[in-house]
């Protein structure tokens, strides 16, 4: 497949608004004992971000400037989760729900939320999904990743930011599922929208492996294409594309990934250490810093729904 007409994205961080410019921000934010949190999504505006909880699906809202942490959504009921998270040009904070062939009784299903009065907007169950891991949205859609099928789920998002009904879009050309565990897990567009990386946990050789996934369905299946890495690299989890820079979280850090203009090829220029971090899971930027999730989930998830297990969002540099 000959990818063509890919810009040449900058590289440089997101910028900071001057209101939060003056003094450092916390580097490490506590959150409450046993909330088992898995991702997250900043507000590049207003320096806020939001993380959910695995036990019971509630989230917690953080100002990045005082590390201030204050409950924004409850629960919302039984057989819920938060996992994947992003927020959309209308303000809307989206969040993938799991699924039952993880997590028995869990129903795979994702939210929607108002981010300024913290109302529930939308919550819909994906029938045919395995488990909803994460999520990204672009201009006309919200692109979700289940991780127990060879398949991601869009859901349409209107001009006028209605929310339309979620479809399954196989994935073919070089996409290879594995038995040994997760599939597609980490999800990123480019700023364009015309493309998605989609990394895969486990994959057939042994590996993670990143694939570049175009976001034109008009027929139905889409060819993914390899990204052929000069290294390798095990258990990739949340990732964030900025210009060609790949980051990747894995339990011994996030890895930094430069890929060509072609976003084909790239690079393992080396992981990053996370500071009292047990398991970071997720990583997203916020002016010269990435937000790293410590998800800790212990020996055999034994820390998820422990009320004694500490959990954390820790900022690492990011040029």
């Amino acid at each position: 497949m000959v990818i063509a007409g890919l810009s040449a994205f900058p590289a440089s961080a997101a910028s900071v608004p001057a209101a939060y410019a003056a003094k450092p921000f916390p580097q490490e934010v506590r959150l409450p004992n046993g909330f088992s949190p898995e991702n997250l999504a900043i507000d590049q505006k207003k320096g806020l971000a939001y993380t959910g909880s695995l036990v019971d699906g509630s989230i917690e809202r953080i100002d990045l400037k005082s590390g201030m942490v204050k409950p924004f959504a409850p629960s919302p009921g039984p057989h819920k989760l938060a996992s994947g998270m992003d927020i959309d040009r209308f303000g809307r904070l989206w969040v993938t729900g799991g699924g039952g062939s993880v997590v028995p009784g869990v129903i795979a299903s994702f939210r929607v939320y108002d981010t300024k009065s913290g109302a529930l907007l939308a919550d819909v169950t994906v029938p045919d999904a395995a488990y909803l891991n994460d999520v990204t949205v672009t201009r006309d859609a919200a692109w979700l990743t289940d991780s127990l099928r060879p398949s991601l789920v869009r859901v349409p998002i209107g001009d006028d930011g209605k929310i339309g009904v979620p479809e399954k879009v196989p994935l073919g050309g070089d996409w290879a599922s594995s038995s040994a565990g997760f599939n597609a897990n980490g999800i990123d567009a480019t700023p364009d929208g015309r493309h998605l990386i989609v990394g895969q946990s486990d994959a057939a050789d042994g590996h993670s492996a990143f694939y570049l996934v175009p976001t034109d369905t008009a027929g139905g299946a889409v060819d993914a294409r390899r990204i052929t890495l000069n290294g390798t690299m095990d258990a990739a989890d949340g990732l964030q594309l900025t210009g060609r820079t790949l980051e990747v979280a894995d339990p011994k850090g996030v890895v930094e990934i430069d890929l060509s203009r072609s976003l084909t090829h790239g690079r393992v220029l080396g992981t990053t250490t996370v500071p009292g971090a047990a398991w970071p899971s997720a990583a997203k930027s916020f002016g010269c810093r990435l937000y790293v999730v410590d998800a800790n989930f212990g020996k055999n998830n034994s820390n998820v729904g422990n009320p004694a297990a500490e959990f954390k969002v820790v900022a690492i540099p990011f040029a």
